[in-house]
């Protein structure tokens, strides 16, 4: 799998984002554009075209990633009622999984994407791929487009009906009505969304029809699936989905969008545990909202508090964060405030988890109507300052994140908080990244256990200097004030590099985890010459070999716990690995299995 935590994710809703060709604008139906883009609810222009004319800026931003709205075949009708009329600008009322909708095309025959290699996504994904930048397509299994007032839910195959929610002959569709209680989670499975055409998964017609799609997808050059509500499909169609597409693409990245869940939300977090992906992190972006915009009492101490949660995950570091998104307002529209804006940013850079950038943050696009909900929440880009102080700020926050591991593996250690003042450490393998930042009045704060050697450092962002003595530092922080402090070391070099993570054990002070195994790298079941692993929170143990001898080999091996008392050893079997001969492996182990 795709090892997207060094990764810097930018999402773009294509619609809103540059009108690279004005010839689309229109699509098959005129009456769902809108010239003057005054009407929210219709098709503005922007296309994959405008995606490609704006790469160098993307790029320039240091995004290595791009997460774009889904691109399948929309409908063509104006729905709605009441005098409220919309159109699927935003991508999630596909009828035709097979083709791109005609607004984000150059040409005509470009919709049959995958009949010829030489459509506007071809050239999409082949600009992206010449900058080492990975495509992240939207998708969408839970339904089809709403049949409500001018919809019928209708489904297509590469031009082709098969499918309606009106004639629904072949039990493609739930009919359980709109969802009432959303604390049923049954119901929020089976239930229509908002008059959305609620698939139902038991239909073995559709789930081959759905999983045949995406595997095409994925043969296009897709680098990773954003699912969209895996909130309202159960757990076995995603664990069946997940392997299927990982059995097609092994390298594959996932996640899903499961509405406000996190941390604090019991079943997100077992579908986070379960399901094969990733999931969005809703809950470190309300905590966020809380402290920067809303100001509660208890200020950073909430986010200290939610960090503690990360054992509870698998790898809390691939969870996708994001200060901003199509969902919910803009942080400026909740406070605009540009200081407190760019601490977000900086935190969400630095932080565990995948950071992902809403298209116009770095410009402090917001549009404050209607509170900033959606669809105020996406407005059309309108500024591409590449020296605009966010998007310096960002850039500087994806190298970092590029280069230096303790950003992309290692745990959250906080060593100060209060409402005001928020200090953590972050290592991994000799690298570290230390953060400290103040939302109050100026301060001189001291923090000690910092994971820095003796030295003077300079702060990523702003080039300020401190000296680090005996793993303490002293800042002088400012109102509104962010420091970023960074110790990258080389990391480790073999002709194979396998990352070995451990789950499933608890550790308390002066316990360590070792790994050991048949194989020189691993010290050929010698104790004294096993691996070490690294501390990431008290569910997580990690740790990089990298092989030489043993490439394109079967090693076994086995962890044990390390204390004062003794050596505590796995009761088990050892585990067998096969070791690529070049390149990187990513090996995910239970101690209780």
């Amino acid at each position: 799998m795709q090892d997207f935590r060094k990764d810097t994710m930018y999402f773009i809703v294509v619609d809103r984002f540059f009108d690279g060709d004005t010839q689309n604008d229109h699509g098959k139906n005129p009456a769902q554009f809108d010239p003057e883009r005054k009407n929210w609810m219709m098709y503005w222009g922007g296309d994959l075209e405008g995606i490609i004319q704006k790469m160098d800026y993307i790029a320039g931003l240091g995004a290595s990633a791009v997460w774009i709205t889904p691109v399948f075949d929309q409908i063509d009708d104006v729905i709605g009622e009441d005098g409220k009329k919309m159109a699927p600008y935003h991508g999630y009322w596909a009828q035709d999984f097979k083709r791109i909708d005609e607004h984000l095309v150059d040409r005509p025959d470009d919709v049959r994407v995958f009949s010829r290699n030489d459509t506007v996504f071809d050239r999409m994904v082949a600009e992206m791929h010449r900058r080492g930048i990975k495509l992240v397509l939207d998708i969408v299994c839970n339904h089809s487009s709403p049949h409500v007032v001018g919809g019928t839910g209708d489904v297509f195959d590469d031009g082709v009906r098969i499918a309606s929610y009106d004639e629904d002959l072949h039990g493609w569709y739930h009919r359980a009505g709109e969802v009432r209680d959303w604390r049923n989670l049954q119901q929020v499975q089976d239930g229509d969304l908002c008059g959305l055409s609620d698939f139902n998964e038991e239909s073995h017609d559709y789930r081959s029809y759905i999983k045949e799609a995406m595997r095409m997808w994925l043969d296009k050059g897709t680098d990773a699936f954003r699912v969209d509500t895996v909130k309202h499909m159960p757990m076995w169609f995603w664990q069946e989905f997940t392997s299927d597409m990982r059995r097609h693409s092994p390298d594959m990245f996932m996640f899903g969008e499961w509405f406000m869940g996190g941390a604090y939300d019991g079943d997100s977090v077992r579908f986070a545990r379960s399901s094969g992906m990733s999931m969005i992190d809703f809950s470190l972006r309300q905590a966020m909202e809380e402290v920067f915009a809303r100001d509660v009492y208890r200020g950073f101490d909430q986010l200290a508090d939610l960090f503690k949660q990360d054992h509870l995950f698998l790898t809390a570091s691939e969870l996708v964060t994001f200060v901003d998104n199509h969902d919910l307002p803009r942080f400026l529209s909740i406070k605009n405030d540009p200081a407190r804006f760019r601490m977000a940013n900086a935190l969400v850079m630095t932080a565990r988890g995948i950071p992902c950038i809403y298209y116009g943050t770095e410009q402090l696009l917001h549009d404050d109507a209607g509170g900033g909900n959606d669809p105020y929440n996406r407005p059309m880009m309108a500024s591409w300052d590449t020296t605009a102080p966010l998007y310096r700020d960002l850039r500087a926050l994806a190298d970092l994140r590029r280069r230096n591991v303790a950003v992309q593996k290692g745990g959250m250690f906080v060593r100060q908080v209060t409402p005001d003042v928020f200090i953590f450490a972050r290592r991994y393998m000799g690298s570290s990244v230390v953060v400290a930042m103040n939302k109050g009045n100026p301060a001189v704060v001291s923090a000690d256990a910092l994971p820095l050697a003796d030295a003077t450092y300079a702060c990523v962002l702003t080039g300020r200097k401190v000296a680090a003595r005996d793993g303490m530092v002293k800042f002088d922080l400012g109102k509104n004030d962010v420091w970023v402090l960074e110790q990258t070391v080389p990391p480790p070099k073999g002709n194979t590099v396998c990352e070995f993570q451990l789950n499933g054990i608890s550790t308390q002070f002066g316990e360590d985890i070792f790994l050991t195994g048949d194989c020189p790298e691993l010290g050929e079941w010698d104790i004294g010459h096993a691996v070490k692993m690294e501390y990431v929170n008290q569910n997580t143990w990690c740790v990089d070999v990298p092989f030489n001898i043993s490439c394109d080999n079967e090693v076994a091996y086995k962890f044990f716990l390390k204390s004062q008392g003794g050596i505590q050893r796995e009761n088990a079997l050892p585990r067998v690995r096969a070791i690529p001969p070049a390149g990187t492996a990513r090996f995910r182990d239970d101690w209780t299995r």
